[in-house]
């Protein structure tokens, strides 16, 4: 099946044409897909000089690049080593809104169109209802994310995450992030590796 381009068009105008998508790879963030080779897109010196890590494992590792002129404002990519690729295992546009007056109705408003037209593709997948969590960093315990799924497998561990995160005000005077939007492709190594060998 050829990819969709459904992320691509997300935020354009009338989502012109839509291409029934039977697992995580037939998505598009950007042009690029789960599965392929992050050096096709970027140079290795730059994602080298731009890699994070999670706190035990380094097996796979993350790359934020802030784009210009693109639907999205910032494109977060997780890859890992695999015969001199660095493949990608998941991957994230983030929206960001600075102006705490609006963000929250801005997000969840464009979090509504993309569910809404997702569904319109994922007639077949399972779509929960909205999920809340706190942010763990902030140990106020105010700062939340509400998050919506479309989930591939029966065991939830392949899914499209559509999520707006809100901080507040000192959080963000704190870090500097302001509230976003985060659409996500995850797959399951990626799932599986995030709950397991990433933070224990």
């Amino acid at each position: 099946m050829q990819k969709t381009l459904v992320f691509l068009l997300l935020l354009i105008i009338n989502f012109y044409s839509w291409v029934k998508a039977d697992e995580i790879r037939d998505f598009e963030i950007e042009g690029i897909s789960i599965g392929d080779n992050a050096l096709d897109y970027f140079k290795k010196e730059t994602i080298d000089s731009n890699t994070s890590y999670y706190p035990n494992s380094k097996k796979i590792w993350r790359y934020l690049i802030v784009l210009k002129d693109k639907e999205f404002d910032s494109l977060q990519v997780h890859m890992k080593m695999e015969n001199n690729k660095y493949i990608i295992v998941g991957i994230a546009g983030l929206i960001y809104f600075y102006d705490k007056k609006v963000s929250y109705n801005k997000c969840i408003k464009k979090r509504s169109t993309i569910v809404n037209d997702l569904e319109k593709s994922l007639k077949s997948t399972e779509k929960s209802d909205e999920e809340r969590d706190t942010v763990q960093d902030d140990k106020s315990g105010k700062s939340y994310v509400l998050g919506i799924y479309f989930d591939f497998k029966d065991d939830f561990s392949e899914y499209v995450k559509i999520a707006c995160t809100f901080y507040t005000e000192k959080y963000t005077e704190e870090t500097g992030w302001p509230d976003y939007l985060r659409l996500a492709l995850t797959s399951t190594e990626f799932h599986n590796w995030l709950s397991g060998p990433a933070f224990k």
